[in-house]
């Protein structure tokens, strides 16, 4: 008489199996939300980068009164919804003294930042503010910590 194996698992075996998934799932889980907010606040850093582009052809060509007239510019597009996404709430470009071409981005579609959602970008030249008296130079743009109210582990590389 042939003696019949028996095939499957045993309930151990799978409770073992199962604990794993468990563990594994526990480690990831956390690590997947802080990718998927970093890349919602990716957004206005890609948004950052056109406005970049206009902050500097514009101090090169008429420099300070520039800034201000675009600055203006993108207080009335905010104002008319044109940069506003789901993601992005606000955005200013500054025109004061000491922070000339700073551009702020407001992340305040995004609510697991709790309201702390600022991401600046702050143009120098030397590694001195912009301005009329300081104007040579190539622009070197720098992720402004001290107005960047997100928390590091959101932020993008650039900022990080």
């Amino acid at each position: 008489m042939k003696k019949q194996l028996q095939k499957g698992f045993t309930l151990i075996e799978l409770m073992i199996v199962v604990a794993i998934i468990g563990i594994l799932a526990s480690i990831a889980l956390p690590a997947y939300q802080d990718y998927t907010i970093r890349a919602k606040v990716s957004e206005g850093s890609i948004a950052a980068s056109s406005l970049k582009v206009g902050v500097a052809e514009i101090f090169a060509d008429q420099g300070e009164t520039g800034i201000t007239n675009y600055a203006a510019e993108i207080l009335a597009a905010v104002t008319a919804g044109e940069i506003i996404t789901p993601k992005i709430t606000d955005v200013v470009v500054s025109d004061a003294a000491g922070t000339m071409g700073q551009i702020t981005v407001t992340m305040g579609g995004i609510e697991q930042l709790n309201g702390v959602d600022d991401l600046a970008y702050t143009p120098t030249i030397a590694g001195l503010a912009i301005g009329n008296a300081n104007a040579t130079g190539s622009i070197v743009w720098t992720c402004n910590t001290a107005a960047t109210t997100i928390i590091d582990k959101y932020l993008p590389a650039s900022c990080r």
